[in-house]
């Protein structure tokens, strides 16, 4: 019986606690570990949340670009008469308009209906770059009364820079539209050239045909 004693007596003098200065030394291991695998994750969710950002921006840029191309592949040789009852011509370019019921470039577009069969009149759409935001502009009516006021609706945030220009028939650009002393026949250009500088500086340039073409040599 004493030699069991002896031999529990030895194992218990064997079997030694941590020291304070040892758990401090876990301890710090621990936070530093914790502290890595805590930036370690914010690089993901932060690189994660970039990637979301750009997929984003760059659906909105191919949104705006299909539903410009659209009313450019669709515009109608129809003039209209504006809130002045002035006649405004089917296509407007004008890099230099300042008027807050009125687009850079304005252009009426055949509708398309609803429904197969349908009939949907034509449509005066425009659009333009204010604070950083290209706008459609929408008209209930293509000709005007003194009190019509166009809708707004923000198509694409986050834009330094629109430019446009216009191909006539000659297969020469212009800056406005209908151009200086333009033939009869100036009505609709055959392309539109646009060219968006992104806040983040990418430059996007497209050129759109319309309805109209180039003669024939």
């Amino acid at each position: 019986m004493k030699r069991l004693m002896t031999c529990h007596a030895s194992s218990a003098r064997g079997v030694r606690g941590l020291t304070l200065i040892e758990l401090l030394v876990a301890v710090a291991i621990f936070a530093v570990l914790s502290g890595m695998a805590y930036r370690a994750l914010t690089v993901v969710l932060d690189s994660r949340a970039r990637i979301e950002q750009e997929n984003r921006k760059w659906r909105d840029v191919a949104s705006f670009f299909a539903r410009f191309e659209q009313d450019v592949a669709t515009v109608a040789p129809r003039p209209i008469h504006d809130a002045r009852n002035g006649l405004m011509p089917a296509f407007v370019g004008n890099p230099t308009n300042t008027d807050a019921n009125q687009g850079t470039l304005m252009l009426t577009r055949t509708a398309v209906a609803a429904e197969p069969g349908a009939v949907d009149p034509p449509r005066r759409l425009g659009y333009r770059l204010r604070g950083g935001v290209v706008e459609l502009l929408t008209w209930n009516a293509l000709d005007q009364s003194p009190r019509d006021e166009p809708r707004v609706v923000a198509m694409l945030h986050d834009v330094r820079e629109m430019g446009l220009r216009y191909l006539d028939r000659r297969g020469q650009w212009q800056t406005a539209w209908p151009p200086a002393g333009g033939a009869p026949d100036a009505a609709i250009p055959t392309g539109v050239e646009i060219q968006l500088t992104l806040a983040s500086g990418e430059q996007i340039t497209r050129l759109l045909p319309t309805a109209v073409r180039l003669p024939q040599q």
